[in-house]
Parts: structure tokens; C-alpha cells; sequence
């Protein structure tokens, strides 16, 4: 095999694994293309649990607030991505969900191994579908109020989102 044919088969190989399935999505200069389009959330709730019951100090019963965000995602690349996971201060716990019917009942149910975003499309989170779960909310949620969150993306893309709370 000579120099030439060695180095054009070089290329080729090196061509296909970058176009292997699954690879993050990416724009023209090879940069993840996720953005995020309309973020809201809900007021929070408050989710008692029974009387007796402490945080540990003996004097209040135990309870928690929830919230859920929700938003748009964009990919503009030609490939695939997946969001792994949210972070903020505004929740002891952030988890994506997803609500569905099992046996005749609505459930919330954590996504397993990310929500894919299809390449050259979008996933939308709304009520009742795929959502950011905000778990033991740190500070009542009113409408007008807003917080941070980072959406993280098997690419290694971190989206920072500012989320305006209002009515659904």
C-alpha cells in the first residue's frame, strides 16, 4: 500500500467515527446547538404528610413544597442529544419527569437515562408530559418571581436558564 492510499484510507475511518450515531449534537463549527425557548414554572404547592410526624425539630409537622418547570428545547444540530439532569438552588432535588398513564392512573415518573432531543427538532415539556420536577422547594414560588436553572446535556453542554413562575 503506498503513502497516498494509507493516508486516504486514514481519512475516511476518521471521517466515519466522527459521524458515528449518537454523538452530540453539533453546529458548523462542531459546538453542541442546544437552546431553550419560553421556561415557566408553577407556583409551588405544599405537600403535608401526617400529623406527628417531624423535620426533626419536635415542634412543626413535616411537609414540603413542589414545583415543576417547564420549557421548550431546541436542537439545532445534526445529531442527537440528551438531557441528563437540571441543577439550581431553588429545590433540595431536581429530577426530570415524566407523567403518564399506568393502569387507569396518572403517575410521575423520573426519566431514566435522560429525554432525548432529536437532531433538527425539539422536545417540549409541558403539564401533564415531560417536566423538571422541582422537589422540597427552598422558598414559596409566587407568580412573578423567577430562578435559575442549568440544564445538562450528554454532550457536556450546560444551558442556563432563568424561569419566570406564573398560573399554568
Amino acid at each position: 500500500m503506498n503513502i497516498k492510499t494509507f493516508l486516504a484510507a486514514a481519512m475516511a475511518i476518521a471521517l466515519v467515527a466522527c459521524a458515528a450515531p449518537g454523538a452530540p449534537a453539533q453546529n458548523a463549527a462542531g459546538q453542541s446547538d442546544i437552546s431553550v425557548r419560553d421556561p415557566w414554572a408553577r407556583p409551588t404547592i405544599g405537600m403535608g404528610t401526617s400529623e406527628g410526624h417531624s423535620h426533626g425539630s419536635g415542634d412543626k409537622p413535616m411537609s414540603s413544597m413542589i414545583s415543576a418547570a417547564y420549557m421548550v428545547i431546541e436542537n439545532r444540530g445534526n445529531a442527537p442529544d440528551r438531557l441528563l439532569g437540571a441543577s439550581g438552588d431553588v429545590a433540595a432535588a431536581i429530577e426530570v419527569h415524566e407523567t403518564r398513564q399506568k393502569d387507569g392512573m396518572m403517575m410521575m415518573e423520573a426519566v431514566k437515562d435522560g429525554l432525548e432531543v432529536p437532531a433538527n427538532g425539539n422536545v417540549e415539556l409541558k403539564p401533564a408530559g415531560y417536566h423538571i420536577m422541582l422537589i422540597d422547594v427552598k422558598r414559596e414560588l409566587k407568580p412573578g418571581d423567577t430562578f435559575k436553572l442549568t440544564l445538562n446535556f450528554r454532550s457536556g453542554k450546560s444551558v442556563a436558564v432563568d424561569v419566570t413562575v406564573r398560573e399554568p
